[in-house]
């Protein structure tokens, strides 16, 4: 589905618009990556306060961007997760749990493929067990094992991997796995197994073995979706990318480069965290700005309404949408919603929608002084309508129970660079496109 884009040496490379943003080059192992949107596949009933009319919300849309590994000779597509750390896959025959909307009458169905099918030439490690959890409630279960494992012309050597064999997932087919590119610290964590040691996932130990430098970044672009039976992949679609090592090859704003820590674990407070080890890619931006000015777009933000509240927000490709925190002191959406015109509405379960062709107001985040604004592509998903087709879903929301994230609908707009050893982050503007 995916191949790996090779070239030679970085020092001779440059991005499409001829210069390099913080020293980073133009990666050698870039590996394209396709955009799938899944309708969700579960109802939900929803009322509106305005017109008090109930219906079914089944086209709620999630966004997944899918690369192919290479295990044991076999091509596995998996989705790309920067908010996790382990990579895993399924192995027929496995296990699927019913997810909590289907109909109990109904067969369950996780929308997985087959996954890996032979054996792990490295072995498997007896009595340790693999679990994970993720925020939308979905689980993995099964087991260790190792094998080599190749992702964009890279090879991780005896690469310790997840083997599922019972889930409850919510997929369409297109994958059978997921890769994780955060801190080998959330490799301990999450699901019921928290007590087992620390290891090193797939994109650590390319570094480690200094076959990349310790970096990746990541550009992610929206498109309208393909059949999910559509081979080969359409090509005329925009693609997005991760590269190990270095730079993505798009264009980006080469002015509009800023820098940010990446922090520790402690800063979740929720968590209970006391160490200072790095897990997730948590940054805190110096403020959200928000609002219309004058109905006219304002590169500098001059206008409008800028919150400056400090609260650490993950970098989650996993994650559609952005979430913001309810809390009093930030009242952040709510004041984001009232600047549609009309304003959008809370539907049901933290789904705030707007009408189609509402006016979008403008949102950015600042990071190192530079603003990041979201495209209003972004902030009123057009893909993602009501069964009437009049109300789309805004790209941010409020969340009392998941913590705060910028998402899919962010990264949208940016080049991102994730680097573990400065443990900072990079971000430029991508051009329009």
């Amino acid at each position: 589905m995916c191949a790996a884009v090779s070239s030679t040496a970085a020092s001779v490379l440059r991005p499409p618009n001829g210069k390099i943003g913080f020293t980073d080059a133009l990666s050698t192992h870039v590996v394209p990556m396709v955009s799938h949107d899944i309708p969700g596949a579960h109802d939900i009933h929803l009322r509106r306060r305005a017109t008090n009319v109930s219906t079914s919300l089944t086209n709620v849309h999630d966004v997944y961007y899918i690369i192919d590994l290479v295990v044991e000779g076999e091509t596995i597509p998996v989705s790309v997760d920067t908010g996790s750390s382990d990579t895993w896959m399924v192995k027929s025959p496995y296990t699927c749990i019913q997810f909590r909307f289907d109909g109990w009458n109904q067969k369950p169905n996780c929308g997985l493929g087959e996954g890996l099918k032979g054996e792990l030439s490295g072995g498997i490690i007896p009595n340790v067990s693999f679990g994970r959890q993720y925020a939308d409630g979905t689980y993995v279960e099964g087991y260790f094992g190792f094998a080599d494992v190749t992702v964009g012309g890279l090879t991780a050597k005896n690469q310790r991997l997840g083997i599922v064999n019972s889930t409850h997932w919510n997929g369409d087919g297109r994958v059978s796995g997921l890769m994780g590119l955060a801190y080998p610290y959330m490799t301990s964590l999450d699901g019921p197994y928290e007590t087992q040691p620390l290891y090193d996932p797939v994109f650590t130990t390319l570094w480690k073995d200094k076959l990349i430098a310790p970096m990746f970044s990541i550009a992610l672009s929206r498109h309208i979706d393909q059949s999910p039976t559509q081979s080969p992949v359409d090509t005329r679609l925009k693609t997005s990318y991760l590269a190990f090592g270095g730079l993505p090859p798009v264009s980006y704003d080469e002015d509009s480069w800023a820098r940010t820590p990446i922090q520790d674990m402690s800063v979740f407070k929720s968590w209970g965290l006391k160490t200072k080890e790095h897990g997730l890619y948590v940054l805190t931006a110096e403020a959200y700005v928000y609002g219309n000015a004058n109905g006219t777009f304002t590169v500098t933000g001059e206008g409008l309404a800028r919150n400056t509240s400090q609260f650490p927000v993950t970098i989650d490709a996993g994650a559609t949408l952005s979430y913001m925190p309810t809390s009093k002191t930030t009242v952040l959406a709510k004041k984001l919603y009232a600047s549609f015109d009309p304003p959008a509405e809370l539907v049901a379960y933290g789904l705030y929608y707007a009408k189609c062709n509402a006016k979008v107001p403008q949102f950015g985040v600042q990071f190192g002084g530079k603003i990041f604004w979201m495209a209003p592509e972004d902030l009123l998903r057009q893909s993602a309508r009501d069964p009437t087709g009049e109300w789309c879903r805004v790209g941010v929301t409020d969340s009392d129970s998941i913590d705060p994230i910028l998402g899919v609908t962010f990264l949208n707009n940016v080049v991102a660079v994730f680097d573990v050893e400065k443990h900072e982050m990079r971000f430029a503007s991508r051009t329009k496109y």
